[in-house]
């Protein structure tokens, strides 16, 4: 249950940031999504997902803004599992609203991994902080809990990034790691950027 009431504003700008939403049918899916991100947001002070820049990490090449790359993972993890079903001819068991869910909200901890304030006092004490202190699927397990969102979404939050290689990866985290990486790694040879690979 999410501890804070929400900023309505924030709230609806979300849903216009991730125009994928409006195909939802599922209503109190798209409600905890729009939530989540509303939280997610608003207790780490942006008040739009289009202010964070669209990078991987906050020391990797940016293009654009971060509503962007999320998007492109959506429009990425839908056309992988319906291409796939295209071609093999048959129904290969996920719930594509469920997949949507979770590639929408994937990077839904980066908030807190790109709040300028935390990045600050974290990187004046290394020491005792790390650097940074949790990175954004940790965070984005933490958010999707909080929102009760489905475990499939949580699931992805933490593990479509390097760290989903300790444990095994389900059917909508394994689309959403490809469709992520996928599209980092094709910007990166066609436009030349600095990528990470961790």
């Amino acid at each position: 249950m999410i501890p804070v009431s929400l900023n309505e504003e924030i709230r609806k700008g979300v849903e216009i940031s991730f125009p994928s939403l409006k195909e939802m049918k599922n209503r109190e899916l798209k409600e905890k999504i729009l939530d989540a991100w509303a939280y997610s947001l608003q207790i780490n002070g942006y008040t739009k997902v289009e202010e964070m820049p669209g990078s991987g990490m906050p020391e990797a090449s940016a293009l654009g803004d971060q509503s962007m790359h999320i998007n492109a993972v959506v429009y990425n993890a839908l056309s992988i599992y319906d291409n796939l079903s295209r071609a093999y001819q048959m129904d290969l068991g996920l719930d594509r609203e469920l997949l949507l869910a979770c590639a929408v909200c994937h990077d839904i901890g980066k908030p807190y991994e790109y709040n300028k304030e935390n990045r600050a006092r974290w990187s004046a004490d290394k020491k005792h902080t790390g650097f940074p202190n949790v990175r954004h699927p940790a965070y984005g397990a933490f958010i999707a809990l909080t929102a009760e969102l489905p475990e499939e979404v949580v699931h992805v939050c933490a593990n479509h990034s390097p760290e989903g290689r300790f444990v095994t990866r389900s059917g909508y985290a394994t689309i959403v790691h490809y469709a992520d990486d996928g599209s980092w790694f094709s910007l990166a040879s066609l436009l030349d950027l600095d990528i990470p690979k961790l």
